[in-house]
């Protein structure tokens, strides 16, 4: 396994990409969920995923931002070499994290991972609500309510439906 430490002028570069992109996103309504960056062939690469609170985000959406942070980067000299810029939406293997993001999928199927007496635990249930300390998933009739510091790991689940059926809340 290797590790990197970056040095305190690397690392203050990424601070200030990353503060800038975050408040051009947040301009736009958009959450920046992740940024990673790693140099390639001597070429910078900036992977960011996004998102909104409310709604999703669109492949236009994507376009759009990447245009409008691939022109803040160039007018504002934030990156000295080559680079490309990679910007998407968290899609359904994101793990969900914030608040937020469980609210915004009610009614979905999430798989999760909580501590059990044997190690790690997967449960896969219905998204019914979301509280202050954490959610309540229906699973098999029954209601279980993991605390927002049990959940290991949160993913949507895609769901399938054949024509003219309907999903349940």
């Amino acid at each position: 396994m290797w590790v990197f430490v970056l040095s305190p002028t690397a690392a203050a570069f990424m601070d200030r990409l990353q503060t800038e992109i975050t408040q051009l996103l947040s301009d736009e309504g958009v959450i920046l969920l992740e940024m990673t960056s790693a140099m390639r062939n001597r070429r910078l690469q900036i992977r960011i995923i996004a998102d909104r609170k409310a709604s999703g985000i669109t492949i236009d959406d994507c376009a759009r931002l990447s245009r409008e942070i691939r022109h803040l980067i160039l007018e504002k000299n934030l990156v000295e070499s080559d680079f490309a810029l990679e910007v998407g939406s968290p899609g359904l293997d994101y793990p969900l994290r914030e608040t937020w993001q469980f609210e915004k999928n009610i009614g979905r199927l999430l798989k999760i991972l909580i501590p059990g007496e044997k190690g790690p635990k997967e449960i896969s249930g219905r998204l019914k609500e979301v509280t202050p300390d954490g959610i309540v998933l229906a699973v098999d009739q029954k209601n279980i309510n993991p605390a927002f510091n049990e959940l290991l790991s949160v993913k949507v689940l895609p769901e399938f439906k054949s024509p003219g059926t309907e999903s349940k809340p």
